[in-house]
Order: structure tokens, then C-alpha cells, then sequence
């Protein structure tokens, strides 16, 4: 909000910005919102102001002033929690009438911008690529929130990236939606972080569920992996298939920073802590994740039917001879030529016939090999 203010290059008198979690306003009514035009008029009787209402959503039926703004000709920006701010019933009574911006943790390029850290294309060759891996690796293990990235101190780190999910859970899906079982929605949360980038159903999950002696139905957890999408948790990844039950049925998720897989204590898996980084700045670019399956595994697939794989070191052969296998074969059922396989820190390039498989540090291909997509 306040970026935007400073972009807009208006008097200070034209604007008015108001924290609605401000400890004054708490018991703020829908009656007073009057109040605040009320108050500016008597300021200053011959302007109309620029109006910042932020986490407007925790007065009742805020709605409907913010609509009233709009007929009036007022300009005004609003902010709020993730899954308040995107229902349904909002998008009707604003009738249309707004503009949304989503908002998402960091992307690397990003972070690396808010850390002071510069870089060009020329950095794959150069010593410097050693202190943007190291930032990598920080990025990685504790993702892009903003104050999560300027704390140097990784206890704080923890206990910001522990606050966030908390509330990201508890206020903004199990309170918001009204979940009964909160602890089974944590548990469910646990089992995506421990299947991350692994196709699973959700049959499955209903099963360990109920082994575990909870009493749920598959529209159940069905119902609580939508609540966690919605809630911006988890970002899903679709089957690459022409059927659309299978690509419903079949799904990935990620979740949408891989600090909220350090909050679940899962060991040190850098492959899929790389592969969950990876989704992430796809989706910040692109919106949408999809993969392949069929006989082998393709972790993500862009326009133009482009593979992408992702694993941690090719120092083993048969992990080599595995994904080099497995783009090939999907080059060749596509009538593609070119593929890409990232790893942590590799560059090479593989041909096998008229197939290309090119092979790039991940980091690399985050900052410079992005879709056109990419806002940054």
C-alpha cells in the first residue's frame, strides 16, 4: 500500500490509510465508515480523497461502503487476509467493480533483490555464483516471506514462519470455514507436506485418516484440500490429460512456501524441498502447475507440452540414466525435441539423436529461464 502511495505522487492531504487491526478501531461498526468521509470533508471540504483501507475485512459487511466508494467515484484500495478477501459472495456484492492483485511470498529473483544481492547472466561462469547458491540454499530451506528473508537470525525465522502458518490455518480456513476437526485438517496438511510432489488420491489419505480413528468421508477430505488451495496453503498441480476426472483425481500440491515445510519438521530432503521451490516461482509466474504421468513421471509441463524435471545431483548413474530416460521417452511420445532437467548446481547438455536435454542449476533458471509470464 504504501508503494503505492509513493507511486501515485499525490499530496499527503488526498489520502487517507487506515489499519483496521489498529487497537483504536476495535469495535469499529459498519456505521462508522461514515464517519471516516465525515472527518476529511471537515478537513478538507474540497477535495475527494484516495482512500487505504487495510485488513478492511474485520468489520462486518465492509462491502457494502467500499461500494458505495466506487459509485461515488472515490479511488480505493483494499487489503485483507487471503481466503476472506477471495469469496464469493464479495465478487457479487461489489458487482464486479474492482481490480485484484494477489500478493505472493517472495520469488528467488525476488529475494535476492531484498537481500541486496545483484547478479547478471554471466554469473553461471564467475566465482559470485557461489554466494548466490549459498543464498539459494537460505531460500530454499526457509522460502520468501518478506520479514522471514531480512531476519538474519534462523530461531526467528522458525518462530515467524510458525506464527504465519498458524494463522494461515487457524484464522484464515479452520475459524473462517468453520472446521470441526482442526486437528484432523493438520494432519492432512502433514500428510501433503510428506508426499510433496508426489501424485497420491485422495482415497488414500482417507485411509490413513481413518486407520489413525477419525471419523471422515472422502467429500471430507476432498472438501479440506479445496479449503487449503483456497487458503493459500497448498497450490495444486494437474495431470497433464485430456480427461477431466483423471485430472481432478490425480493431483500434486505444493505448498505455497517451502517455510511452511520447515514447520513440519520434515529432515533435510533438499530434492524435495528444490522440487517444491521450483513449483512455487512457476506457479508466482504462470498461475497454473501441470504434470505427466504415464509409465514415467514428468514433474512439470509448460506451454507447448515443454518438460521440465527436477532432482537434487546426477551423481549417481542410474539416477542420471532415470530422468535422462524419462524425458526422452516423453519427447518422443510428444514430437518435441527439447527438454530441461534441473538440478542444484549443474550445467550440461545432453543429446540423443535429435533430442535435447539441457541441464541447468535451478537457481539459474530461476532468475534468467522463467516463462514471460514472470512480473519481475
Amino acid at each position: 500500500m504504501f508503494q503505492i502511495m509513493k507511486a501515485l505522487q499525490k499530496p499527503i492531504k488526498d489520502i487517507v490509510y487506515i489499519n483496521f487491526e489498529d487497537n483504536v478501531l476495535v469495535g469499529f461498526l459498519p456505521g462508522d465508515f461514515e464517519d471516516i468521509l465525515r472527518a476529511f470533508k471537515e478537513l478538507y471540504p474540497h477535495s475527494k480523497p484516495i482512500l487505504f483501507l487495510d485488513e478492511v475485512h474485520i468489520v462486518p459487511q465492509w462491502e457494502l461502503f467500499v461500494r458505495k466508494l466506487v459509485d461515488t467515484r472515490h479511488k480505493v484500495f483494499v487489503t485483507g487476509s487471503n481466503a476472506e478477501l477471495l469469496s464469493r459472495e464479495y465478487a457479487t456484492k461489489l458487482g464486479g467493480r474492482y481490480l485484484e492483485q494477489e500478493i505472493f511470498p517472495l520469488s528467488f529473483k525476488e529475494f535476492l533483490r531484498f537481500k541486496d544481492i545483484n547478479f547478471d547472466k554471466n554469473i553461471l561462469y564467475s566465482d559470485h555464483r557461489y554466494h548466490i547458491l549459498d543464498a539459494f540454499e537460505e531460500y530454499v530451506t526457509y522460502g520468501g516471506f518478506p520479514e522471514v528473508t531480512l531476519s538474519e537470525n534462523p530461531l526467528l525465522k522458525e518462530k515467524l514462519l510458525d506464527s504465519y502458518f498458524k494463522t494461515a490455518l487457524f484464522r484464515d480456513i479452520v475459524d473462517r470455514f468453520k472446521i470441526r476437526d482442526g486437528r484432523l485438517f493438520e494432519i492432512i496438511l502433514k500428510k501433503a507436506a510428506e508426499n510433496v510432489g508426489q501424485p497420491f488420491s485422495f482415497r488414500s489419505i482417507l485411509n490413513k485418516a481413518q486407520n489413525l480413528g477419525y471419523k471422515a468421508s472422502l467429500k471430507t477430505i476432498v472438501n479440506y484440500f479445496e479449503l487449503a488451495t483456497r487458503g493459500y496453503l497448498l497450490l495444486p498441480s494437474y495431470l497433464k490429460r485430456e480427461s477431466v476426472v483423471q485430472r481432478e483425481k490425480e493431483r500434486k500440491f505444493y505448498f505455497i512456501d517451502n517455510g511452511y515445510l520447515k514447520t513440519f519438521f520434515i529432515s533435510a530432503n533438499l530434492g524435495r524441498l528444490l522440487e517444491n521451490a521450483v513449483a512455487t516461482n512457476l506457479y508466482f509466474a504462470t498461475k497454473s502447475l501441470h504434470y505427466f504421468r504415464n509409465k514415467m513421471e514428468i514433474d512439470f509441463v509448460l506451454e507447448k507440452s515443454f518438460p521440465v524435471q527436477v532432482v537434487y545431483n546426477l551423481s549417481d548413474e542410474s539416477t542420471f540414466r532415470r530422468e535422462i530416460q524419462a524425458l526422452i521417452k516423453y519427447l518422443n511420445l510428444t514430437g518435441q525435441k527439447n527438454g530441461l532437467l534441473l538440478t542444484w548446481n549443474e550445467a550440461n547438455t545432453f543429446e540423443e539423436g535429435e533430442k535435447r536435454i539441457q541441464l541447468l542449476p535451478a537457481w539459474y533458471y530461476l532468475l534468467f529461464k522463467l516463462p514471460e509470464e514472470m512480473a519481475t
